[in-house]
Parts: C-alpha cells; sequence; structure tokens
C-alpha cells in the first residue's frame, strides 16, 4: 500500500514538472516600427485564456504562456499583431501605426481630437458626402446626414435662410440658429438682421457666400461637453466649419465644372382657369340671388407665366501643394444660377486663400482668406401678394398682363409680377471677407502658445425702384448695412503622455470679438421718368434712417482632458463670458462642462479575439451653454425719435431698463454608446436630456404703463430625444464594394413654464402665429386651431367641432385646441453608395416624421365668398344634393363664407420620404491618364436631385417647406413659399 502511494506521488510530480516545462514566463518589449521608442500600456493576452498583462513605461512585459500559445498584441492606434511563442521565452514585438485610426480625428472646439478617445458627441460630413452638389450653401450638406440635426429648407427662393435645429431648439424667441464658425471664427448673426424689405421672413442665409467646394469638412458640436466652451452662444448648436488648406506634396490643379436645369417639385395647389372661374362664380352668385356682371372673356395662365426652367452654371477650380515648410491652397468659384420662378437669379464669385508657414521646428504662422460676391435679383417672398408664385395662384385668371396695345397693366393688389419683372429694379449685392491669420509657438516639447486674429467684414447693398406703371410717380428704396467683426483668440495648451499610460491634455483661452452693424435706409416717391433709377431722384423723400448697432463679448475659457491606458477617459470644460448685450448686474455667465468615457474593449476581461464587437465605448456628459441672441440694447432703458411732438422732434420713452437682464441657460445631460461590430459596422447611440431656463422672452407690459413690453428671463423647456447612426461596409473588394450610412434622430419638445398669460384652459403661452403658439406642457410648435370634421353629405353644410367635441356650423375663437405640432417625432436620411470598378453609384433619401404643416394660402384659394382671387380646382367639387361626398359645402350654405378659416381643414401631415440625390459618375483608369502625362484624375457624373417624393396622402404642395426662415415660434407654416427645385445636373472633374 505504501509503494502505491510512493508511486502515485512521484507520478505526479513528474506531470507538474512536465507542465511546468511547458508553461513558463515570456518577456520582452515592445516598441513602435516608426521611431523604436517603447510603447507602454499595450495589452499582451494568450489566445484562448484570459491570461493578460500590460506592458510598463519602458514597453517591457512578462506573462505565463505555453509553448506553442500565441499572444496577441493591441494598442489604440497600431494595427494588433498576432505572435507563436513556440519554444521562446523571450519575444520582443514592433507594432504598426494604424493609419485609418490614427488619422481619423474630429474637429472639436479650438482643435481637434481622436475620434475614439473623445468624450463629446458631434457628427462630422466630409467633402465626399457633398463633392459634385450643385448645392447653394453649405447648410444643405447636413440634411439628413447628422443624426439629431433637423434641417429645413424654408424657401426655394435662391439666398434664403434654412431652418436647423440641432436636438430641438432650445429658444423660443432670442435667436434659433447654431452658432456658424469658420476655421475659428464665429460669423456676425446675419439672418434677421440683414433681412431688409424682400425677403419677409425667410431671412438671407449666412452662408450663402461661402463655396462648398473650399469646404473640407462641417462638424456639428452636439453635447453640452461639445458646446460648453462656446459659453453663451452654444445652447443652439455649434456648427464648425473647415475649409481647405494646402498640403506639401507635389502642386495639384483640380477643376470641376457642371451644368443643370431646374424646375419645381410640386405646384402649391392646382387652380382654376378663366372659363372654370367664370362658370364657379357665376353658379355661386345665382345661387345667392345676386345679379351676375358681365365677366371679361379674356384669360391667361398666370402660374404657367410664373414658371420656367431654371438654370445653373459652376465652375472652380483649386490649387494646391507646397513643401515641408510651405503649403498652400488656392481656390475660386464662380456659379451662376436662376431659379425655376422669374426674376429670381443670382451670381456668386468667390476666393479662398490658405498658406502655413514653419518658420522653424517651433514656430508655424498661417492664414486662411475667404472673399466673396453675390449679386442676386430678388423676389418677394411670404406675404406679399407681389411675389411671382403668389401672385399666380391669387390673380384672376380672366386679368391679363398687358392692354389691348400690348403694354403692361397694373393689376392692383395682386401685383402683375411680369410687370414689376420687367420694369423694376430688385438688386441685392453682398461682398463678405472671412479670413483669420495665426502664429503658433512650440514653447516647450508638447507646450504651445497660439493666437489667432480673425475677421469677418459683411457688407450688403439693396437697391428697389418700382416703375410709374406699378407706383404712380415711382418709388425706389436703398439699404446699406454693413457689419463689421474682428476677434482675437489667445491659447495656451499642453499635450503630454506619462509613462505610457496617462495622457494629459490641457486649454487655457482667452477671446475678444467685438462688431458695429450699421444701418442706413433712403427711401422716396415722385420721379420725373422712369429712366432715372436712384433714389436720389425722388421729388419726396419718405425715409432717411441711420441706426448703428455695437457689442463685444469677452471670453476666459479652459479644457482639461486625462485618459488612463487609453481607456479611461475624462473631459472638463468651462467659459466665462462677458456681454455688452446684458444688464450691468449680469453681464458676466459662467459655462462649464463634466464629460467621461470607458473603452470598454480595452478590459481584460474583454476578449481580444473577439470578431463581433470592436471598440466598445461608453461615454457620459454634463454641462451648461448659454444663448445671448436678444439683440443689442435690450437691457438698457431706451429713448426713440418721435417726429410729431406737437409738430416739432422730441424723443419718447421705448424701452423699460432690465439691469438684470441675462443670458439663456441650457443644462444638458447625455449619454453615448458606440462600437464597431463585425469589423465592418460602426454603431453610434446617445441619449439626451436638455433643459432651457431662463428663457428670453419680451413680456408684455400693462397697456397703462406706456410701455408694450419688456425683455426679461421667465420660462423653462424641455428637449429630450436620442440619435442612431450606422455606416456600414456591407461587401469590400478589389473591384466591387457597397456601403451604407444610416441615422435617425427623436426629439420630443415640451414647455415646462412661462410668464402669465392664461389661454382659454388657463394655461399659458406665447404667440407665434394667429395658427400656432407656445403652451406651457406642450411643443413649442403647438397648432392652436378649431378641429374641422368635414362636409355634411345630407346637409350641405361644413362642419366643426366645439371645445367640447359637438359638431358645430359656427365655431368660435374659443373652440381652438391643440391639434397639432410643427416639429417632426423623428427625422434623418440613409445613403447607399455602390462602386464597381471605375463606375459609382449613390443614392440619398432623407425622411421627416411626425409634423405638421399649415398652408395660410388656402384661407384664400378655397375662400368661397371672396371674388377677388382665383380658386383652387377642390372647390368646383361643391355639395349639390344629399348622399354627396364632397370637398366644399354648397354655393348657398351658410357655411360658405367660414368654410376657409383658420381650422384643421388646412392644416396637414408633413411627414415625407424623398429620394434627395441620385448620382452615378465613372472614373478613368488611372492607366490611361498616365498616357496623357497631364491628367492625373477625371470623371464625369450625373446627378438628380429631388425627385421622387412619398407624402401624406392629400398633401398639397412640397412638404419640405417651412415659409419663416429661423423662427423659433413659427414652424411648418407657409404661404406660398417656393416649393424645392426638381434639378438634373451634369458635370465634370479634372485633377492635373
Amino acid at each position: 500500500m505504501k509503494q502505491k502511494l510512493l508511486n502515485y506521488f512521484l507520478l505526479g510530480m513528474l506531470l507538474i514538472g512536465v507542465a511546468q516545462a511547458q508553461e513558463r514566463q515570456v518577456n520582452g518589449r515592445v516598441v513602435s516600427v516608426t521611431d523604436g521608442k517603447p510603447i507602454g500600456g499595450v495589452s499582451v493576452a494568450v489566445v484562448g485564456t484570459s491570461r493578460a498583462t500590460q506592458t510598463d513605461g519602458d514597453g517591457n512585459y512578462s506573462i505565463a504562456a505555453a509553448s506553442g500559445s500565441t499572444l496577441v498584441f493591441s494598442y489604440i492606434g497600431y494595427a494588433s499583431q498576432r505572435v507563436n511563442v513556440g519554444a521562446r521565452t523571450t519575444v520582443d514585438v514592433e507594432l504598426v501605426e494604424d493609419r485609418a485610426v490614427l488619422d481619423e480625428v474630429v474637429v472639436v472646439a479650438y482643435g481637434v481630437q481622436s475620434k475614439l478617445l473623445s468624450t463629446q458627441s458631434v457628427s462630422t460630413v466630409r467633402e465626399e458626402n457633398f463633392k459634385n452638389m450643385p448645392i447653394q450653401t453649405p447648410q444643405q450638406a447636413l440634411q439628413g446626414q447628422s443624426a439629431g440635426v433637423n434641417m429645413v429648407n424654408s424657401s426655394g427662393v435662391l439666398g434664403a435662410e434654412a431652418q436647423i435645429t440641432v436636438r430641438g431648439g432650445s429658444s423660443l424667441d432670442a435667436g434659433g440658429r447654431p452658432l456658424y464658425v469658420i476655421d475659428g471664427v464665429p460669423l456676425n448673426a446675419a439672418g434677421g438682421n440683414y433681412m431688409q424689405a424682400q425677403g419677409a421672413s425667410s431671412n438671407l442665409n449666412p452662408l450663402l457666400n461661402i463655396n462648398a467646394n473650399d469646404i473640407e469638412s462641417i462638424t456639428v458640436l452636439k453635447d453640452a461637453s461639445a458646446v460648453a466652451i462656446y459659453g453663451s452662444r452654444g445652447s443652439n448648436g455649434v456648427i464648425l466649419i473647415k475649409t481647405k488648406s494646402g498640403k506639401a506634396g507635389k502642386t495639384k490643379v483640380n477643376i470641376d465644372y457642371f451644368n443643370g436645369f431646374s424646375r419645381p417639385t410640386a405646384n402649391i395647389d392646382d387652380m382654376m382657369t378663366a372659363e372654370e372661374w367664370v362658370a364657379f362664380r357665376t353658379d355661386y352668385l345665382k345661387a345667392n340671388n345676386t345679379t351676375v356682371p358681365n365677366f371679361p372673356t379674356t384669360s391667361f395662365d398666370w402660374l404657367d407665366a410664373a414658371v420656367r426652367t431654371g438654370h445653373t452654371n459652376n465652375l472652380a477650380v483649386n490649387v494646391q501643394g507646397g513643401d515641408e515648410r510651405t503649403r498652400f491652397y488656392l481656390g475660386g468659384n464662380y456659379a451662376k444660377e436662376s431659379s425655376y420662378t422669374i426674376g429670381n437669379q443670382m451670381d456668386r464669385l468667390t476666393g479662398k486663400m490658405s498658406l502655413d508657414h514653419d518658420i522653424s521646428d517651433k514656430v508655424k504662422v498661417g492664414v486662411n482668406y475667404n472673399l466673396s460676391r453675390v449679386d442676386m435679383d430678388r423676389i418677394s417672398t411670404e406675404n406679399s401678394t407681389n411675389a411671382p408664385l403668389t401672385g399666380a395662384h391669387l390673380m384672376l385668371p380672366y386679368i391679363t398682363p398687358y392692354d389691348e396695345e400690348g403694354n403692361f397693366v397694373n393689376t392692383g393688389f395682386i401685383g402683375n409680377f411680369l410687370a414689376i419683372d420687367a420694369t423694376g429694379l430688385n438688386k441685392n449685392y453682398s461682398n463678405r471677407q472671412i479670413g483669420n491669420a495665426y502664429a503658433e509657438w512650440e514653447i516647450l516639447e508638447g507646450l504651445k502658445a497660439k493666437t489667432d486674429w480673425g475677421i469677418d467684414y459683411y457688407g450688403i447693398d439693396e437697391k428697389y425702384r418700382s416703375a410709374n406703371i406699378m407706383y404712380p410717380g415711382g418709388y425706389a428704396y436703398r439699404t446699406h448695412f454693413t457689419d463689421n467683426k474682428w476677434v482675437n483668440t489667445s491659447t495656451l495648451s499642453y499635450d503630454k503622455r506619462i509613462n505610457n499610460r496617462h495622457k494629459i491634455g490641457a486649454l487655457a483661452g482667452y477671446s475678444f470679438e467685438t462688431a458695429k452693424l450699421t444701418q442706413i435706409s433712403l427711401a422716396g416717391t415722385g420721379f420725373a421718368s422712369d429712366d432715372l433709377p436712384n433714389v436720389g431722384s425722388a421729388s419726396t423723400p419718405s425715409t432717411t434712417d441711420e441706426v448703428i448697432y455695437e457689442w463685444a463679448l469677452e471670453s476666459m475659457f479652459a479644457r482639461l482632458n486625462y485618459s488612463f491606458d487609453d481607456k479611461y477617459l475624462f473631459e472638463g470644460s468651462f467659459r466665462r463670458d462677458g456681454s455688452s448685450r446684458f444688464g450691468q448686474n449680469k453681464k458676466y455667465g459662467n459655462f462649464y462642462a463634466f464629460s467621461g468615457g470607458w473603452i470598454i474593449s480595452k478590459e481584460n476581461f474583454f476578449n481580444e479575439d473577439n470578431r463581433y464587437v470592436r471598440n466598445l465605448k461608453l461615454t457620459a456628459s454634463y454641462g451648461t451653454a448659454g444663448n445671448d441672441g436678444i439683440g443689442y440694447y435690450n437691457y438698457i432703458g431706451r429713448f426713440a425719435a418721435d417726429n410729431d411732438y406737437m409738430g416739432l422732434a422730441g424723443l419718447a420713452p421705448s424701452r423699460v431698463p432690465n439691469p438684470d437682464l441675462s443670458w439663456e441657460e441650457t443644462a444638458q445631460f447625455d449619454i453615448g454608446l458606440f462600437a464597431r461590430l463585425f469589423d465592418r459596422i460602426d454603431f453610434q447611440f446617445n441619449f439626451y436630456n436638455k433643459n432651457t431656463s431662463q428663457l428670453l422672452l419680451d413680456v408684455p407690459y400693462p397697456y397703462t404703463t406706456g410701455f408694450a413690453s419688456a425683455s426679461k428671463n421667465v420660462g423653462k423647456m424641455r428637449n429630450r430625444g436620442f440619435e442612431f447612426s450606422i455606416n456600414s461596409e456591407n461587401i469590400k473588394r478589389d473591384n466591387f464594394s457597397w456601403n451604407t450610412s444610416f441615422n435617425i434622430g427623436f426629439n420630443k419638445n415640451k414647455i415646462l413654464s412661462l410668464p402669465e398669460n392664461p389661454d382659454e384652459f388657463g394655461r399659458n403661452f406665447v404667440s407665434g402665429s394667429s395658427q400656432q403658439r407656445a403652451i406651457e406642457g406642450y411643443s413649442r410648435n403647438s397648432f392652436y386651431l378649431i378641429e374641422y370634421k368635414g362636409i355634411n353629405s345630407e346637409t350641405g353644410e361644413a362642419e366643426w367641432f366645439d371645445k367640447d367635441g359637438e359638431v358645430t356650423s359656427s365655431p368660435v375663437a374659443a373652440d381652438r385646441k391643440i391639434v397639432g405640432k410643427g416639429d417632426p417625432n423623428f427625422q434623418g436620411g440613409v445613403t447607399n453608395t455602390i462602386r464597381y470598378k471605375n463606375f459609382d453609384l449613390s443614392a440619398f433619401f432623407n425622411f421627416i416624421y411626425g409634423n405638421d404643416i399649415y398652408l395660410n394660402g388656402l384661407e384664400f384659394t378655397d375662400n368661397f365668398a371672396s371674388g377677388s382671387y382665383n380658386k383652387s380646382t377642390k372647390l368646383l367639387d361643391y355639395w349639390t344634393q344629399p348622399g354627396d361626398q364632397s370637398y366644399a359645402p354648397a354655393l348657398n350654405s351658410a357655411t360658405r363664407g367660414t368654410f376657409a378659416q383658420a381650422s384643421t381643414k388646412n392644416l396637414f401631415n408633413g411627414s415625407y420620404l424623398r429620394l434627395k440625390t441620385v448620382q452615378v459618375g465613372y472614373s478613368f483608369p488611372t492607366e490611361w491618364l498616365e498616357r496623357t502625362k497631364l491628367f492625373t484624375s477625371a470623371r464625369v457624373y450625373f446627378l438628380a436631385q429631388n425627385i421622387w417624393t412619398i407624402k401624406a396622402k392629400g398633401f398639397r404642395g412640397d412638404p419640405e417647406i417651412s415659409g419663416n426662415g429661423a423662427n423659433n415660434l413659427i414652424v411648418g407654416q407657409t404661404f406660398f413659399a417656393l416649393p424645392q427645385p426638381k434639378a438634373f445636373t451634369f458635370g465634370v472633374n479634372f485633377g492635373f
């Protein structure tokens, strides 16, 4: 028995010895193949086991591994490497930089960050996403491309401002535009300040003067971590535009040219011909026992006269190159575009220059300069009966634009837009200079000082002249606006990696910017001849006005980034702003943000052999940002000129002082998850909650005070939602590839509190329009209307619901209720790109769902009672006998006069899915081009825009419309705003 036990013991010791002989310590050192320097923090794992370790600051490691096992070495920024141990006890490794990871950086405030190591929620649209697209302005490149960004083209009028909201609008009445920053220069306010007499609520686009061909990337900063460092101007989101710069290497020349044509996507409504209108009006008058006049027998198709084929021509040339010390970029663009509606065209000439020079290894200097000139023929839009498309719908169809001798006639309230275009003058000229010059000094390794001086000089000149035929005696005005800004930003930054495990990034800066806006307006009447175009020729001056506004912003800011082992991430930022726009008690405000990230895929428990999930990252952030978009002197008790004081000039109080007026403030919480799936899909998810407090509103004052209102900080609002984005490499082969990009953003807006102003139900509200208002407890863009039921098939009467839900044929204003909202539930886009050999095909769809659109124009075109306007052909479907399922009431119905009133009859589901662009291209083979010894690249392409749309049943016109620009309180309403163009473009691209 003892012998057996001894044998077992000896056998066990032998097995242990064998095992120990097979598994031993493997040591080694990991360095970079580029410079041979050691890399600390590299994960070293034994494949098929849970055993793992990391290299120390000198790149050394030690791990137990059996003979024949495989070690995997991985580190962010380097390609993973697998090594078979074999019988070795020492395994040294050289890691190769993974350029795809290292080069993937995102633009952030005052710099760039590694996309993988960033804790900020940003969305970037790069040049390849909009290259060769005939877009008027850069904002169009954002539509459907960025989750959480809702971009709606407010009008088809050339130069009109688009409506952009980032994660829902964060304000009611204090500016709803994002902050645009071009190469570090925050742009002037634009929009409403430059609206002038033409364009109504469709303001001038603030990026009208920027050439899309010169843009390298557009980055939208969305969460608090990203926008807080812009302090008082970040609550509506920040859009950073980076223009192209030179690159070291052989000088390259690129030429792009495209030519195309366009037509409207849809008519706003089908209108009656002269014959139909006369017959309808005759029957109407007879049904109501009214004498029928002798209607003219003439006719004219005003809609056909208003619409033409639009054309676009665009030529862009750029040159870039340089060496390791000096790099340059020169770009120029000439674009000539005419709209599909008469009287609207635009010529734009832009130039761009960028120069970067390394004075030494430590000192760099550079300059960016953008220059532009835009010449537009403008037309009236929105709420103007002189607008071509408005007049074309409302003009009585038997009225002709000419008399019997072929001369233009004055058509009265509905303007003869053909005469206006032919005899008048409506010009808008703008010149803009945007640029910056910088100097950067690397004081010590990792420590850099930089100073940047920027300008935004913007001048707008508008000239209008109405001939005698339209305005007896003639009328003219001239407005000249200049808005000149300069800004200086000086920063000190420090980036250091300690023992290859700790990475620290710090930024501190000071910024000061100031601008002066000058507005000069002149107007006059009474001209001796239509050949005298200038306002100075008027015999009776009616307006002589000059206003000057100045403002300044002083800022101090700081940001700290820290990462441990490139898997535990932290960022904090702080900004203190002092603004001249606010009262002496609240001139300075503080804004901050904190964020953290965890790269879960770097943990030892995360299997390095995992082929399903890579680069898994979790982030969270919280912080504040502000909004100062309230004008210039709203906090000051002001006096205004009064020229009717007992017949003498005088001054009268115009505004109540408020020394406590201050910023709106938006606090935002964000959680994000990013992952690389199956080595071909990038997935990102974000949830956010934004609470805006101290809303800036003009609060009504009692009539007895003599003041209408005063600006105050009152009210709260919330935006809450989530976003998904997916970029997928579906197929990737040598001669064939298929990629898909998809994004969708959900948002719900809710007004939490407002100043005392109760509606019929005791809820406080703020009016945006007579059909839309912000109501406490509901969306800021709630439609407040009488609910329409339809035509009673037995009586022929139009019927509505009263406030109690009972059917009525005579509703009153108190019967209005919340019936919809202008903001969508979600919006997004999907792009598929297929490449086969030298051919490429891409298709981009954008979509929006859950929003409503109110067509104000139907209050006119569906109006039975008035004989002053043309009518929609839908009115021909009127009730005549019991059982009729008709659109309109009986001709003699008691409701004929109220049928077209503001109600849900004119409210439509604005959801749509649109094939926004389809592009087909062919790139000539490189071997062919090499034979020419001239071309380095050549491509031809065809592009179609807005060619197919699925919209809600019964929608009349184009659902991609919102005729009020960036107005926060009025969304999804339109009065004959121009629909989007359906465009077809042919282009070529050559590289030399």
